[in-house]
């Protein structure tokens, strides 16, 4: 037990998903796509050990004590600090619980363990972000996903050098491959948006973050996607891989939320497929 400083406290927070319990505990568990820190193991499974860290100054090593499919999440702190001030929070419990509402989900989390008296709200405000925000966006995002039959290698130079091949057509301007590139695809009267390539991982992962965007067609907010991010994740071996596209931030209460998801199914299951399997570009192209 921590004593001094520390406090003993339960903090709960609730969110419900408009997406099925098995839906969401898979994304739960993948916590390399929302959790806020750097997730070392290769997955979870009961009485897994697991690594949580920002750079050098935040460490924790955890267990999972419980792994129910579609219903149960905990794991436990066994070993932390975070290096300016030696704050240890190990034996603290992350509690996560899933139940059926019609056919929706609810997912209730609990901090279960010790906190800095004077980070009370703190804690409260990075529980409400993980789950609220980081997890809820992760899970209703915009999520589209094919197979194509040729290498990553050859995935990833496509989606990176040939954008316009896909994406933007005539209407893309900038540049679109190196770390911090930004490029701008405007279909004048419907769509304007710039984009900077903020992650690149070769064969593996490539974003676009949202820094300016107006869609005129929109009634509300015509820059519902600034900010968000367009997340493109490779998977796969040989001549096989599967392309995970996420637009992040953009979920079910966005008001261009249903037509943009039928076009960025459009352009990754049509557009980009055909023209990485059969080098067909699309006479229309459209954001």
């Amino acid at each position: 037990m921590k004593t001094g400083n520390y406090l003993n406290t339960q903090y709960s927070v609730t969110v419900e998903f408009g997406k099925s319990a098995d839906y969401v505990f898979s994304h739960l568990i993948n916590l390399s796509g929302w959790w806020p820190e750097e997730f070392l193991s290769e997955g979870l499974g009961p009485g897994v050990e697991f690594i949580l860290r920002t750079g050098d100054s935040h460490y924790s090593k955890n267990k999972v004590l419980e792994l129910v499919p579609d219903e149960r999440l905990v794991w436990l702190t066994t070993e932390s600090i975070r290096k300016p001030d030696n704050y240890d929070w190990s034996g603290t419990k992350m509690i996560f619980e899933l139940s059926p509402k019609g056919n929706d989900t609810l997912l209730k989390f609990t901090y279960d363990g010790v906190v800095p008296e004077h980070e009370l709200s703190r804690l409260k405000d990075i529980c409400d972000y993980c789950i609220k925000i980081s997890l809820y966006n992760f899970v209703e995002s915009i999520n589209v996903t094919t197979e194509v039959a040729i290498s990553r290698k050859e995935v990833f130079e496509i989606i990176t050098r040939e954008v316009s091949k896909w994406w933007g057509g005539k209407d893309l301007a900038g540049n679109t491959s190196r770390l911090n590139d930004e490029f701008i695809v405007n279909h004048p009267g419907a769509h304007y948006s710039k984009q900077k390539l903020v992650e690149l991982i070769p064969e593996q992962k490539v974003v676009w973050l949202v820094t300016e965007s107006r869609l005129d067609w929109l009634e509300n907010d015509k820059a519902e996607w600034t900010g968000t991010k367009m997340i493109f994740e490779l998977t796969g071996d040989g001549d096989k891989t599967e392309i995970n596209f996420r637009h992040d931030g953009l979920v079910p209460a966005k008001e261009c939320y249903e037509r943009v998801n039928a076009g960025w199914n459009m352009i990754i299951t049509d557009f980009l497929y055909n023209y990485i399997m059969e080098g067909k570009v699309a006479e229309q192209l459209f954001g």
